[in-house]
């Protein structure tokens, strides 16, 4: 998956790898900003200044959630992404963060709803799918998490996540000798 950034926000911020599947994590800073948490937090509130001016710039709105989100301050990160989702709720990278937040903050409710409306603009996002899977087994919910991740592999047979997380979902049905395949399988993928 790959996030579109401006080039402001990216030379900003620093540049925003994902893994397999759809949290950031950041890999650099700002040279101004290295070894020097007050200057992360002086340019943060230098950057919402700007949006007080600015409001309606979502792609600074969202770098800046997704600075929060990786600083764990999620309340705020909430704040940007649901103001970008009214100025534009199909804004998938907002949808995406969205439920990524909620996720890391155990409020798996809130990161499905997002997460699905996500998928309703992007029905191939294998990343988002499985997510949204871990979020089903978070809340008990095997059979759905289970449809998502046979579904991520109708999509893409060599998603290693879906079939790590199908393993852990067959080991709560009881179904060993599935866990174990699946589990061959993402070790497999994994070299």
């Amino acid at each position: 998956m790959q996030i579109r950034l401006s080039f402001l926000a990216v030379a900003v911020f620093g540049v925003l790898l994902f893994g397999c599947n759809s949290h950031p994590t950041v890999t650099t800073q700002p040279a101004n900003q290295v070894n020097n948490t007050v200057g992360v937090v002086d340019s943060l509130a230098f950057y919402e200044d700007i949006l007080k001016n600015d409001s309606l710039n979502t792609e600074l709105r969202i770098a800046l959630a997704t600075n929060y989100y990786v600083a764990k301050k999620f309340d705020k990160a909430i704040h940007h992404l649901l103001i970008v989702h009214q100025i534009d709720p199909k804004n998938t990278e907002a949808l995406i963060t969205l439920g990524n937040v909620y996720y890391d903050a155990d409020q798996y409710d809130n990161a499905i709803t997002y997460y699905e409306k996500a998928l309703t603009l992007d029905n191939k996002n294998v990343d988002v799918r499985c997510d949204l899977a871990t979020c089903y087994l978070n809340e008990k919910k095997t059979d759905q998490a289970y449809k998502l991740l046979k579904k991520n592999l109708d999509i893409n047979p060599n998603h290693a996540q879906s079939h790590h997380n199908l393993s852990v979902v067959y080991t709560q049905m009881g179904k060993t000798k599935e866990a174990e395949a699946e589990m061959k399988i993402f070790n497999s993928l994994q070299k």
